[in-house]
């Protein structure tokens, strides 16, 4: 028995090992970009849905400013007499004895004058 046969030397695979190491580095890369594409189109769908709620959420923030308005001028036209007199008197084109009304009208010619 020789000396080289002992069972504590190590053993050196060379150019095997190294491809063994590649080839379970290539794998995992492709484990990672199978996952990847597979759920790209789910990150794109959600990007877009974040999207369309904030435009959503804009859109109820301009409304719910609105139905403040409204519910205001609808407060006021029950309880305050001078808004009722104001609004009467610009909608039906009324004056007071004293006063005078002006109205302007816009001109629909085919000049655009």
């Amino acid at each position: 028995m020789s000396a080289s046969t002992d069972g504590g030397s190590a053993v050196n695979l060379g150019i095997l090992g190294w491809l063994n190491r590649l080839m379970l580095w290539l794998i995992a890369l492709a484990i990672i970009s199978l996952i990847g594409l597979k759920y790209l189109p789910l990150i794109r769908k959600n990007e877009s849905m974040r999207r369309e709620v904030q435009v959503n959420q804009e859109t109820v923030q301009r409304l719910e400013s609105q139905v403040n308005r409204n519910q205001n001028r609808i407060e006021s036209l029950r309880t305050d007499p001078r808004t009722i007199e104001r609004e009467s008197r610009e909608q039906l084109g009324l004056a007071k004895p004293d006063e005078q009304v002006v109205t302007f009208q816009n001109k629909t010619g085919a000049g655009g004058k």
